[in-house]
């Protein structure tokens, strides 16, 4: 499970449409946020269905998608109302980080990468 933060999209590597960050020595680019691989079963259940549907996607386990700047916004509401709730220690960790991330794309006008 993954997280990136696209900060410059100019120069990097595409596989379809989704930015792809050096493996090594991430400089400028953007930063990564790797989880343990239980993390993607968290969000798998608690947050992904409603991403999808509110983001109009089909993110699954193994899949990586990118979400733009239109989608960070959406993602960002999202999460602002989950995170009011009682939330299980890891899975506030994986929001936290994934907020932190979409508020930087926003004000960037970049993305995020989310990878299961």
């Amino acid at each position: 499970m993954k997280f990136e933060l696209i900060k410059k999209i100019e120069g990097l590597e595409m596989y379809d449409d989704i930015p792809c960050l050096p493996i090594d020595n991430l400089t400028d680019e953007g930063e990564r946020f790797i989880g343990e691989e239980t993390d993607s079963w968290i969000l798998l259940d608690y947050f992904v269905p409603i991403l999808d549907m509110k983001c109009e996607n089909e993110l699954d386990y193994g899949d990586v998608d990118y979400f733009d700047k239109e989608k960070c916004k959406i993602i960002k509401s999202l999460l602002e109302k989950q995170m009011k709730k009682e939330l299980d220690k890891r899975l506030q960790v994986l929001y936290e980080k994934l907020y932190d991330y979409v508020v930087q794309a926003i004000e960037l006008g970049t993305g995020v990468v989310i990878g299961l």
